[in-house]
């Protein structure tokens, strides 16, 4: 099994079905992904997180169940 690309997360049905029941756009969760893989292409030495704008219809609990 290999981890998807986020390229292939943002194309994947079963992902977006999920995004559409829990009301976050495609845009949002696009943002989300980019925020994380900036985050992780960080040093380590760097502990705080960069948080870019998000869309106003973006729920920081929604993230918990992404």
């Amino acid at each position: 099994m290999h981890e998807m690309t986020p390229s292939e997360m943002l194309r994947d049905p079963m992902i977006r079905q999920m995004l559409r029941a829990d009301k976050i756009s495609l845009a949002s969760f696009a943002a989300l992904l980019d925020a994380a893989a900036r985050q992780h292409a960080r040093p380590a030495t760097e502990s705080t997180f960069a948080v870019s704008k998000m869309p106003d219809s973006w729920s920081v609990y929604a993230a918990a169940y992404i």
